[in-house]
């Protein structure tokens, strides 16, 4: 169950790349208000990428509810006893609702300025929920001494505070693009606005980049500890270049102008991020074990 659980989350990392790349290029209003079909088409035409973009995304919808509803129903029969395994495994399904129904909203109301922000989180939300299942599932424990545990509990601690503002900045970003606010503090004309105010995009800006050198902060503690220590150096590196990758390409966005490659990099990052951060999670929840004392 454990190997099928890792599929589901790939897919579905694949999937938010898609969603990510709909949301980048704005392919999303590329298959019109018909849904799930494109324009009314089981084969739609394929020679507009925004169209082979969008299309992509939607039939990779059915296989990832598919895998999930499995995943979930799978974990369950086999760890039903498991608490941490039947509450990600509910949580999961009821995000996967959330999603699709979100999902589908949009294309319905035809892509409304700042709506996309809630596709968006859901998405995220969704991926770490698997990733965590898939490490809840991890029948063999690491067992650490009482000092190497309480240097792990400290520094957990850090790299949870710094995680909790990733996934706030994540959230703050996407409202900053969807809401048209990029649009107003780089001079981008947009056929629609939720927020028209300068000052007010320019708040949101700063709170972001703010959340930012929290998210470095927090990153680079965490990252000593793991190296010191030698435990999650890998995936704390990994969480650490992303973070600043994540930040360097922000910055070219902001010196380009939002150009579409940059920003659907950007997003492509975020995931990454948002993965590598749930797979340290899962490693100090469902792996990691205090030593007992016999």
């Amino acid at each position: 169950m454990k190997k099928f659980s890792i599929v589901t989350t790939v897919v579905t990392f694949v999937a938010l790349i898609l969603g990510n790349l709909v949301v980048a290029t704005n392919s999303g209003d590329a298959c019109g208000t018909t849904w799930p079909v494109c324009n009314g088409k089981i084969i739609p035409d394929i020679t507009d990428y925004h169209v082979i973009i969008e299309y992509s995304h939607r039939l990779m919808v059915p296989l990832l509810g598919l895998l999930t509803f499995i995943n979930a129903v799978g974990a369950i029969r086999k760890q039903r006893k498991n608490k941490a395994v039947l509450i990600l495994a509910i949580a999961s399904l009821g995000m996967l609702i959330f999603q699709s129904g979100i999902g589908g909203l949009n294309v319905l109301l035809g892509t409304p300025p700042g709506f996309t922000t809630l596709d968006v989180t859901f998405s995220q939300v969704l991926l770490l929920i698997l990733v965590l299942l898939s490490y809840s599932l991890h029948e063999t424990k690491i067992e650490l001494d009482r000092v190497s545990w309480s240097t792990v509990s400290m520094s957990y601690r850090a790299f949870v505070l710094g995680f909790a503002v990733y996934v706030f900045q994540v959230i703050l970003g996407a409202f900053f693009k969807h809401s048209r606010a990029s649009n107003v503090l780089l001079d981008i004309p947009a056929a629609e606005y939720l927020i028209r105010s300068e000052g007010l995009a320019n708040v949101i800006y700063s709170l972001h980049w703010v959340a930012t050198v929290v998210i470095f902060v927090a990153a680079l503690w965490y990252v000593i500890y793991a190296t010191r220590f030698q435990y999650h150096r890998f995936l704390a590196w990994a969480y650490l270049v992303t973070i600043l990758l994540n930040a360097a390409v922000g910055f070219v966005i902001v010196i380009t102008g939002n150009v579409v490659l940059a920003s659907s990099i950007h997003m492509i990052i975020s995931t990454v991020t948002m993965a590598v951060g749930g797979m340290i999670l899962g490693g100090y929840w469902f792996k990691l074990q205090k030593k007992s004392i016999a």
